[in-house]
């Protein structure tokens, strides 16, 4: 009986390392990120460019698709989900984009597109929210890593936690 427990004990314990191992090695291995200081994207930000955001899965992805690696406007270390802000303004002055990165490596856009549609937002857990889109879009995806699993969550909460916690408020709600 003794040995049962010993061993049920020892399992519980290697489930509890390997699950925190886990935890650890998906967030960014380097914490806060460095700032590319590329502000400047090398593509005009258009609803049309935006529309390739929804494939979008990793944040150096993001940076390529914008075609320079943002600027970091600014670092939130404290509070319930460490983030840094990155801004990027289209070629030409053609739209502005707006991502929250988070130390997990998950992030959250805002984007205004040139041509006028009204704010996009998305994030890499397949959300992707336009309403000036042909036709408008309203995708929720799957649950953020940021949104906590102590809540409730579903299609109504999904336009307020887009980008980031409810507390961030990045964008319409």
């Amino acid at each position: 009986m003794m040995t049962r427990i010993a061993i049920l004990f020892i399992s519980v314990l290697v489930v509890a390392v390997i699950s925190s191992a886990l935890v650890a090695a998906s967030e960014l291995a380097v914490w806060p990120p460095r700032d590319p200081g590329e502000a400047i994207a090398r593509v005009a930000i258009t609803t049309a460019w935006a529309s390739g955001l929804r494939d979008i899965r990793n944040f150096d992805a993001l940076q390529k698709l914008a075609g320079s690696g943002g600027q970091i406007i600014s670092l939130e270390n404290g509070g319930e989900a460490p983030h840094a802000v990155y801004n990027w303004t289209g070629a030409g002055g053609m739209g502005q984009m707006r991502a929250f990165l988070y130390r997990s490596g998950d992030f959250g856009v805002v984007v205004i597109p040139a041509d006028g549609t009204g704010e996009i937002r998305a994030n890499n857990f397949d959300a992707f929210v336009c309403a000036g889109c042909s036709p408008p879009v309203n995708a929720c995806g799957r649950r953020p890593s940021w949104v906590s699993h102590a809540f409730h969550w579903n299609e109504y909460d999904c336009g307020c936690t887009v980008t980031g916690p409810q507390t961030i408020r990045a964008g319409a709600c």
